[in-house]
């Protein structure tokens, strides 16, 4: 699944140790959600994929869906989703079954990184400063942007690496690395 024009959310950049591609691990996402493609993720307590709040431990991200048997889903895919809504090729709400119901069982890949070794590229929702650099943030509530407003030289969920990664002047995008992470 690719992401939509617009969208937000997180994308792999680098590897503080050079990792080209990082590991992903499948896991079943909850019933009745909705999921796109750079969501921050975590477990919940029954085991299933939800996306992350605003200060929750973060699992990793979300970078695939798939169905049962490892296809990807798309738009214009629909075998294997049956009860689930696909909107582009970067977004999925899940049945209220996706869980219980061996049929679908549709899953999210995410790339786990609890050593937080993985730069991931965020437009955050605001302007960052150079001050920011090596500081802790939160995520907004849809748990896919950084929430500027949440600074701290304390401990946050992610931990600005480097601004304007892309050198075009937009001192909102940075790369972030998690650092409270679930695993």
């Amino acid at each position: 699944m690719a992401k939509s024009a617009g969208a937000k959310g997180f994308e792999f950049r680098k590897s503080l140790v050079g990792l080209e591609h990082p590991a992903t691990m499948d896991f079943i996402l909850d019933d009745s959600a909705t999921y796109t493609i750079g969501d921050a993720v975590r477990l919940d307590t029954d085991g299933h994929l939800v996306v992350c709040g605003a200060t929750d431990t973060v699992l990793g991200i979300l970078v695939g869906i798939v169905d049962r048997n490892g296809i990807p889903v798309s738009a214009d895919r629909a075998t294997g989703t049956d009860g689930a809504t696909v909107t582009g090729d970067d977004t999925v709400t899940t049945s209220s079954t996706n869980t219980s119901d061996a049929t679908r069982n549709l899953k999210g890949q995410v790339i786990v990184d609890p050593a937080g070794l993985c730069l991931f590229y965020n437009d955050a929702d605001d302007t960052l400063a150079q001050t920011n650099v090596g500081q802790g943030f939160d995520l907004t509530a849809a748990g896919d942007q950084i929430d500027v407003e949440t600074a701290t030289d304390g401990t946050a969920l992610f931990q600005l690496i480097e601004i304007d990664p892309d050198n075009d002047g937009d001192a909102s995008k940075g790369l972030f690395r998690i650092v409270e992470a679930q695993l």
